[in-house]
């Protein structure tokens, strides 16, 4: 069996290498692809880059980057990226594991990074595996990018990690249980009223992302604005997004209000 090697990157061609693991996974343009010069000087200036090495070729890595816009220190993963031929290993998981520890080992408590909240294989990792919590949506946040969006903008879950908190300590020794969601409240995406009083609520979204967004653009981003406004409102109400959920219709958030 061939061993898989998780570590730092030591030399400026595993940076070049990370930009065809990240262009062979999101199908990118090179100018939306963050070039390996920047991120040796953004490791360099106290970032993390690593990598899951497989016989000396990497498979995936991890890019984090300094934040010093939230008041404790913190880190923002910036990249994770998997070669599309070994996903399904649990690769993104170890990397992110590796990416925990270091970052409590350099006294980081916090990571954020953001996420497509219609991509239901990066919620179930970051929302239901990792314990990340979104607690805000941005829509269009990267621009128009192309690749395997084409048309759709590019609105953006931002999710915070807290290192220390038990909840993501259990998780990283996948211990924690699947939490209870009966007598939870669905909100339809097209449901922009009055909020109703309950501590935690379901909201839908749709089903079969990325390859809707080129089979039905237009049906997409419809959806997409009508999700955007309800996040919204529900985030501003002091909710956050806890868990990923299956209803008859497709799958769904879990919110927890704080």
């Amino acid at each position: 069996m061939k061993k898989l090697h998780l570590r730092e990157f030591e030399s400026p061609k595993e940076f070049h290498e990370a930009v065809d693991v990240a262009k062979a996974a999101w199908r990118f343009s090179d100018r939306l692809l963050s070039p390996a010069s920047d991120m040796i000087a953004a490791t360099h200036a106290g970032g993390l880059t690593a990598g899951a090495f497989e016989e000396g070729r990497l498979l995936g890595y991890v890019h984090g980057i300094p934040r010093t816009n939230m008041g404790v220190p913190c880190q923002h993963s910036h990249l994770l990226a998997v070669l599309p031929e070994t996903q399904g290993r649990g690769l993104g998981i170890l990397l992110k594991q590796f990416q925990r520890t270091w970052c409590l080992e350099h006294g980081i408590q916090l990571v954020t990074w953001t996420y497509d909240p219609f991509l239901l294989k990066n919620a179930n990792l970051n929302i239901k595996r990792l314990r990340a919590v979104a607690v805000r949506i941005l829509p269009n946040f990267y621009g128009p990018m192309g690749g395997i969006y084409h048309d759709v903008p590019s609105d953006r879950f931002e999710v915070l990690w807290r290192l220390d908190d038990p909840i993501v300590e259990r998780a990283a020794q996948a211990k924690d249980p699947e939490r209870q969601e009966e007598e939870l409240v669905t909100l339809p995406i097209a449901t922009l009223g009055r909020l109703p009083n309950v501590t935690r609520v379901r909201l839908p979204f749709p089903g079969g992302a990325p390859e809707i967004y080129r089979t039905d653009a237009e049906g997409t981003i419809k959806a997409r604005k009508r999700f955007a406004a309800i996040a919204t409102k529900l985030f501003e109400a002091g909710f956050e997004v806890t868990g990923v959920g299956e209803l008859k219709t497709g799958p769904a958030y879990v919110l927890d209000k704080r």
